[in-house]
C-alpha cells in the first residue's frame, strides 16, 4: 500500500504541468505589485536618515539642537523647544533632501515650528524633482502652520526641495521640525 501511495504521489508531482510566471496571471500580478511596492518605499516614510535620505545643502541651513535632535529626517522622539529640535532656512534658500533612489510618492507631510504662544505662519513652497531634473511645484502657501499634508499626483521623485519664500510671521526663518514623504492610496 505504501508503495502504491508513493508512486501515486510521484506521478501527481511530475505529471501535473508546472505553473511558471509566464502562465500564471496571479504570479504576474504579484511581481508587478512587489515591484510597485519597492518603488513606493514599501508604502512607508522614505525621508529618514536610516533609509539613506540626506539634506544635501546642510552647509547653507541651520540646525538647532544637538546631533540627535535637530534633523527633520530623524525618526526618534521629538524634544522640541526654543533653540533646539529643528532645522532653519533663511529667506531665498532651499532645504534640499536627496533620496537614495527614485521613489514614487504622492504625499508629503511637514511640521513647521508651532511650539510657542504666537501663531506662526510660514511662507513656503515645496517642489519635487525627478531623475531628469524636471522640477514640479506641489505646494505653495503664505500662511502655512503646524502640520500640513500635501497630496499630489503619483510622481517619481529623486529630490524634494522646500523653499523659504518669505520667512515666518515672527522672523525671516523657516523652521522645520519634521518631514515625511510616502505613497498613499
Amino acid at each position: 500500500m505504501n508503495t502504491f501511495l508513493s508512486v501515486l504521489l510521484l506521478h501527481s508531482l511530475f505529471a501535473m504541468p508546472a505553473l511558471s510566471c509566464n502562465q500564471s496571471c496571479f504570479c504576474k500580478k504579484y511581481k508587478t505589485l512587489k515591484l510597485r511596492s519597492t518603488f513606493r518605499g514599501q508604502y512607508k516614510n522614505v525621508l529618514q536618515e536610516q533609509k539613506g535620505a540626506l539634506i544635501s545643502n546642510k552647509n547653507q541651513i541651520g540646525f538647532a539642537g544637538n546631533q540627535f535632535n535637530r534633523s527633520p529626517l530623524r525618526s526618534e522622539l521629538y524634544d522640541v523647544n526654543t533653540g533646539k529640535g529643528y532645522t532653519t532656512s533663511i529667506i531665498g534658500k532651499f532645504v534640499i533632501i536627496d533620496l537614495p533612489q527614485i521613489y514614487e510618492i504622492n504625499t508629503i507631510k511637514f511640521w513647521v515650528y508651532d511650539r510657542d504662544v504666537t501663531l506662526r505662519t510660514f511662507d513656503l513652497k515645496v517642489y519635487v524633482q525627478n531623475s531628469q531634473s524636471l522640477v514640479q511645484l506641489v505646494y505653495e502657501d503664505t500662511v502655512a502652520t503646524s502640520i500640513k499634508k500635501i497630496k499630489f499626483s503619483d510622481t517619481f521623485v529623486k529630490q524634494i526641495l522646500i523653499y523659504d519664500n518669505n520667512g515666518s510671521s515672527v522672523n525671516q526663518y523657516l523652521h522645520i521640525l519634521n518631514l515625511q514623504a510616502y505613497f498613499e492610496f
